[in-house]
């Protein structure tokens, strides 16, 4: 991530944060983890929310994060995550 600039790297960090808790959650649904989902998507909702204050702050940037840098970096760095397999599988690092 050191090509990335101090927003990107939020961005895909809290991102990837997201996707991870998502996934999470599919997995209680999976597993019929009733409390398990309670637990996660309390935190889902908790790291969603900090999600949408970067991305304000990535709008008003005088420079914009760059699109393909990030989405990048996010099948990267949440590969490991069924979410990010899902919703980015056409990026390298998305795919399994």
């Amino acid at each position: 991530m050191s090509e990335l600039t101090p927003i990107e790297v939020r961005l895909v960090e809290q991102y990837v944060s997201v996707l991870d808790y998502l996934s999470r959650c599919a997995q209680a649904i999976d597993h019929g983890d009733w409390f398990y989902l309670y637990d996660k998507a309390g935190t889902l909702a908790e790291k969603a929310e900090r999600l949408a204050e970067l991305a304000r702050e990535a709008h008003d940037a005088p420079r914009r994060p760059r699109k393909q840098a990030v989405r990048a970096a996010v099948a990267w760095f949440g590969r490991h995550y069924r979410a990010t397999r899902l919703l980015h599988p056409d990026q390298p690092g998305g795919r399994r």
